[in-house]
């Protein structure tokens, strides 16, 4: 019974269920209820679903994937996305999700809002190559402002992607952007090509590129290419083209015009159309040797003429018009420079007036012919007392100036010496003021010199300043005498500057002439007179600057022991110092001397027969030597110098690490020469001192221990044992009795060389 009452109640339900679908609903949801439900449903994440602009309607996202796929294919494959919210009534950002998915495929693209799909690419692909097989060259600039699309997409997407597929042409390899075709630049040729083979003279290249509607680069990329007859002269804005034809009947007429002339004018060139004269020469003439003027370029030629000119005017004894021997357009400066190279190497031969060259030969004639009457009138001025009268005059007007600058001088460094003190609150120096006047001293005795000596640069100033007042030639004198023989040569329009410099040459002779004279008569009277001031103060300034470098070189030595080196060293050095001023004051007071070099009672005897104005300052000096303060010494020798009117010079640094080094050289080459082994010694621990040190050092004999033990910590152990065995056997030897000295001394020989070889190692170390 249970399986029949299951089927009549399968029956009733059906009977129902059809009941059901037969009748009519008598109620029916709202609309409002309906979005309740989605919007439940959407709550509890049952249903997602996208709503439109106005809200009425859902969709998937599937289903906006698929409208939006649409859309672009009946737009063409390109539409933007703003224009597709509004076709699809979707917000713009649900939008944007979709087109998000979209471009995920390669197919379509995003750019610039645009959705654009590959078939749109190929689409204007196909009319990009209409136009360019129309135009025959496109750009992607034109094709941006057509399209409306990026240059990049263009560039890349399109044009570089199609190219030789769709798009039938070339791309620029110098401009990317641009694409021509074959026929385009075959035309392009032919026009350019046209274009510069009529053309006759340099023409603008702008001219060419306006006149075949052409774009400079496409010109010049194009230009190479045409194997053209001319050439470019360059690349930027303003060059030219210049013709083969032009090039070569320049080249031709200016090649022909120098063979023929052997020179060429510059305005010349620059009438034949070359803007570098020089630069053009250089590069047509190349194997020529030429020399550059202001004004033109000559050859080789008319300087070979004008120095074979000028050898025979040398060689002849005459005189050489230059002028008439080179061209006319030379200006005077170009005549000038050519003159100077061409007697640069015979300046001692020649002499220049006014373009006209004379050998000095043909001059020496000349002043040969005024030498009687030049020698006369030189011996009768100093006869007669006015060489003298004149020369005394000068000085004392000399004296009389260097007076009143020094005066000036001692107040404008008395004001200067009040500044210092003021700025520091030091005490100035006390031999500021000697120094002053000894320097007026000098310049006096300087100018003396100036005066007696016309070889010099400063004498011949002094001479011309002074022609006026004492011009034994005049001009008068010696045109005179050479006056016939330039007017039997035609040249007497030179007259007056050949007299001119003879006679400046003439007076000179004769002022010579004058002083040998008058040197004659004062030759008497200053015979006994053998040490002159300057060459005293050089002797003096020598010795002073060698005490000053030995004391420098003394106190590296431990301080006990450089009291001894001091009075060593003022005996010896500082006696020469005092001997030199005692020979001085000796002449200069007229005391008689016998010897040159003055023992210590002849210097004692001398300096008690001097006049007060020596005896003190050099008694004082005297003094000093017994001491051991160098200090004193140099001070005395400041009053020394002070009363004898010399001076100190300056000491210069540099010159003195010259003499430290002929120093060091000259004790090794004695050392070199040397075969006594206490004196080697002597010599080998000074030398070894000043490589070290760059020092000097003036000792005795007995001073050597000490100097070896100051070198122990300055030079290798085993030099200094080699120096401190040599010094020993020294050391026996001079205490030794006679018996025993010979064998001493063979081994002092014995250790000579390597005595000598290690004061050359240590030189080669340092």
């Amino acid at each position: 019974m249970a399986p029949s009452t299951d089927w009549d109640e399968i029956k009733r339900l059906a009977a129902d269920f059809q009941k059901a679908q037969l009748s009519s609903t008598s109620q029916r949801l709202s609309e409002r209820n309906c979005i309740e439900i989605v919007t439940k449903l959407i709550e509890l994440k049952l249903l997602d679903v996208i709503f439109t602009t106005d809200g009425k309607e859902y969709l998937t996202s599937q289903q906006l994937i698929k409208e939006i796929r649409d859309e672009l294919y009946v737009h063409g494959g390109r539409i933007n996305t703003v224009d597709l919210a509004k076709e699809l009534n979707v917000d713009l950002n649900q939008i944007n999700t979709g087109v998000a998915e979209i471009v995920k495929g390669k197919e379509v693209q995003l750019v610039s809002g645009y959705l654009i799909a590959s078939y749109y690419l190929e689409k204007i692909a196909r009319e990009i190559n209409e136009k360019l097989q129309l135009q025959g060259q496109i750009t992607v600039g034109e094709l941006t402002l057509q399209y409306d699309l990026p240059a990049e997409l263009l560039q890349h997407s399109v044009l570089e992607k199609y190219l030789g597929k769709i798009i039938i042409g070339k791309q620029d390899a110098s401009e990317p952007r641009t694409f021509y075709t074959e026929e385009y630049i075959t035309r392009t040729k032919a026009k350019i090509r046209g274009a510069i083979t009529g053309l006759l003279k340099p023409t603008p290249v702008t001219v060419i590129i306006n006149h075949c509607n052409l774009t400079d680069r496409l010109f010049m990329s194009l230009f190479d290419q045409l194997n053209a007859p001319g050439v470019l002269t360059g690349r930027q804005a303003g060059a030219l083209y210049v013709p083969s034809c032009y090039t070569k009947s320049q080249n031709d007429w200016v090649v022909s015009f120098f063979k023929q002339n052997n020179y060429l004018e510059y305005d010349a060139l620059s009438r034949l159309g070359i803007s570098d004269p020089k630069g053009y020469v250089r590069r047509l003439l190349t194997n020529e040797d030429l020399s550059f003027l202001s004004t033109c370029v000559i050859g080789s030629q008319i300087k070979q003429h004008l120095e074979t000119a000028l050898e025979e005017c040398i060689s002849s004894k005459s005189y050489l018009d230059v002028v008439t021997l080179l061209p006319s357009v030379l200006s005077s400066t170009d005549i000038e420079n050519i003159l100077e190279s061409l007697l640069k190497n015979n300046s001692k031969s020649t002499i220049l007036f006014d373009n006209t060259v004379f050998s000095n030969n043909y001059i020496d004639h000349l002043k040969q012919n005024c030498m009687p009457m030049t020698q006369k009138k030189a011996e009768n001025i100093v006869k007669s007392g006015q060489y003298q009268q004149f020369y005394m005059e000068r000085q004392l007007n000399r004296s009389s100036e260097m007076t009143q600058q020094s005066h000036i001088d001692h107040k404008a460094e008395r004001r200067e010496e009040r500044r210092r003190k003021a700025a520091s609150g030091k005490g100035g120096g006390g031999t500021q003021g000697r120094e002053t006047k000894t320097k007026a001293v000098k310049k006096h005795q300087r100018s003396k010199q100036v005066n007696n000596d016309s070889d010099s640069e400063e004498s011949s100033n002094i001479v011309k300043k002074s022609q006026t007042d004492l011009e034994i030639v005049t001009i008068d004198d010696v045109e005179s005498i050479i006056k016939e023989t330039l007017e039997n040569e035609g040249i007497d329009d030179l007259l007056a500057q050949v007299t001119e410099y003879l006679q400046r040459s003439l007076n000179q002779t004769a002022l010579k002439i004058a002083k040998e004279t008058a040197e004659k008569l004062l030759q008497d009277a200053s015979q006994n007179r053998k040490q002159t001031h300057t060459s005293t103060q050089d002797k003096i300034n020598i010795l002073v600057n060698d005490i000053k470098l030995y004391e420098k070189g003394l106190k590296l030595l431990p301080s006990e022991h450089q009291p001894n080196f001091v009075k060593y060293l003022l005996k010896s050095l500082g006696g020469d110092v005092l001997a030199e001023f005692c020979k001085y004051a000796a002449n200069q007071c007229s005391l008689s001397l016998q010897v040159d070099t003055l023992t210590v009672d002849q210097r004692n005897k001398i300096i008690n027969d001097l006049s007060d104005e020596y005896k003190k300052p050099l008694s004082l000096l005297n003094t000093t030597l017994s001491e051991q303060n160098i200090e004193s010494f140099y001070v005395a020798v400041d009053d020394c110098l002070l009363a004898c009117g010399m001076i100190l010079k300056k000491i210069d640094k540099k010159k003195d690490k010259l003499l430290i080094q002929n120093h060091r050289e000259k004790l090794i080459s004695e050392l070199e020469n040397c075969d006594d082994p206490a004196l080697s010694l002597h010599i080998a621990v000074l030398a070894i001192f000043t490589i070290v040190t760059q020092n000097m050092l003036h000792a005795s004999g007995r001073q050597v221990p000490v100097i070896t033990s100051y070198l122990k910590s300055h030079v290798k152990e085993e030099h200094f044992l080699q120096l401190q065995t040599c010094q020993d056997l020294v050391t026996k030897y001079l205490t030794a009795p006679e018996e025993q000295k010979d064998d001493l001394e063979n081994k002092l020989r014995e250790t000579l060389p390597t005595l000598k070889d290690t004061v050359q190692d240590i030189k080669k170390q340092k």
